[in-house]
């Protein structure tokens, strides 16, 4: 028999990588602003929620602002990939539309709660170079698909890239007024309307 004890093994949760904290930091910093519509929210509340230290939040980000705007980087990014899904997956422009349509207003909610006409500093400026890159790969990604279609005799000519873009930002710039004014549902009942526009604007 061995006189040797066995390790012990160390109590309480493994530490959560870097990576990960600042993900719980973004995902309860959401939670937060669905429940109180961004109003008075302080660090306090979203470490409280996250279950984490102030301390770690500050290892993340320098403000609250900053944040905010990394929730919106987040959502532009979810929404990217859910647009490269919808196109592989869904037949016919109008469906493909109309699905691009509700995941766009299903996962701006959370990113859009915050007015973020009125973030200034490096966190105003990450927010407009966030939603410029947005607005060029949502444009990139339909100017892909309709020249793969223009490939397949599907349509005879592909529409200027201008066109395309004009609609997207149109759009974009829409719903970040009208969700920072609470008009959610307003916004949404546009969704024929803009399904339209996109398919003028791609020439069906």
């Amino acid at each position: 028999m061995s006189d040797r004890e066995p390790a012990k093994r160390p109590r309480g949760r493994p530490p959560l990588p870097r990576e990960g904290q600042r993900q719980r930091l973004v995902d309860a910093a959401i939670r937060v602003f669905d429940r109180t519509n961004g109003e008075k929210l302080s660090v306090a509340d979203i470490v409280s929620e996250a279950g984490m230290s102030s301390r770690t939040f500050y290892d993340h980000f320098d403000t609250k602002e900053d944040l905010v705007a990394e929730i919106f980087a987040s959502q532009a990014n979810r929404f990217i990939a859910e647009l490269m899904e919808i196109a592989r997956t869904t037949r016919g422009p109008v469906a493909r539309a109309d699905r691009a349509l509700r995941a766009y207003c299903e996962l701006f909610p959370a990113a859009t709660i915050i007015d973020f006409e009125r973030l200034g500093g490096a966190a105003g400026e990450r927010v407009r170079d966030e939603r410029r890159r947005c607005v060029n790969l949502i444009t990139d990604g339909i100017m892909s698909e309709i020249e793969r279609l223009r490939r397949m005799g599907v349509i005879a000519t592909a529409p200027e890239r201008a066109r395309v873009e004009l609609v997207v930002t149109g759009i974009e710039g829409l719903s970040i007024r009208y969700y920072s004014e609470g008009r959610h549902a307003e916004f949404v009942k546009l969704q024929p309307m803009m399904r339209e526009l996109l398919l003028r604007a791609t020439g069906y």
